[in-house]
């Protein structure tokens, strides 16, 4: 059976870096990832510069948008079907009970038809998991679980009669690490781990991208992180890029 590529780039802003900063870094990531219609970040809340600049170049460029809290997703229009996307959210807990602060309590969702029918449904998750959650020893382990619980039955769900799923994002702990597995125990694993090709993105392995488990139609092909030396950005996470096999649908 024939299958397509599907192309995907994550990347962690910055919401502290300066006006100017927050510009560069949100145009690099439109004019530099022309070739990864599926983009996923982080830190572009409201109250940061690219939260407008995310708008403005997602316009100029064609693709959808969808932010929710500090999440983001933006999926060039060329791979959507007219009048499918479908944007949502899932709650996971009050900030005011995480320990710390900026801690996102929701994640985005942006769901579509792919252009080309043959790959049916498509959905994307965009998280951003605590910081000092990674192990049970941590204040916000059980929040970190809760996050993990919250992706597993979104994906579950989401992936239903043939259509498929991802996730992608800050997960705020080492992909690599058995104890400190994305999924925590449930059913989708990172493209990393697939291909057992750990790499750093700015403070370990810790962005990327997740499908789920049963998606049989897809398979992990190409996972690279770019960092400042090939691919210059203020924030301090790298880019990363993930490539996608997916098996066609027997269409009618």
């Amino acid at each position: 059976m024939t299958s397509s590529v599907l192309k995907m780039q994550v990347s962690s802003l910055q919401y502290s870096d300066s006006a100017e900063q927050q510009l560069e870094d949100v145009r690099t990531l439109f004019t530099k990832g022309k070739q990864f219609p599926i983009k996923v970040g982080t830190e572009a809340g409201l109250e940061t510069n690219s939260y407008d600049h995310l708008k403005e170049f997602a316009k100029e460029f064609n693709h959808v948008i969808h932010i929710r809290k500090s999440n983001w997703i933006a999926i060039d229009r060329k791979i959507i079907q007219r009048g499918s996307t479908k944007k949502g959210s899932v709650f996971v807990a009050e900030n005011d009970d995480v320990f710390g602060p900026g801690h996102d309590s929701e994640f985005a969702t942006l769901a579509f038809n792919h252009a080309d029918p043959r790959m049916g449904r498509i959905s994307i998750a965009g998280v951003h998991y605590p910081t000092r959650g990674k192990t049970p020893r941590d204040p916000n382990h059980k929040y970190t679980d809760m996050y993990a619980r919250r992706v597993n039955e979104w994906m579950r769900v989401a992936s239903k009669r043939g259509a498929i799923s991802f996730v992608g994002g800050d997960f705020n702990m080492h992909d690599r690490k058995p104890d400190q597995d994305w999924a925590h125990g449930g059913n989708f694993t990172s493209i990393a781990d697939d291909l057992e090709k750990w790499q750093n993105t700015g403070h370990g392995p810790i962005d990327g991208f997740c499908s789920w488990d049963y998606d049989r139609r897809v398979s992990a092909k190409r996972w690279n992180v770019l960092d400042d030396s090939e691919l210059k950005m203020h924030s301090d996470h790298y880019i990363g890029r993930a490539t996608w096999n997916v098996r066609h649908l027997k269409l009618k």
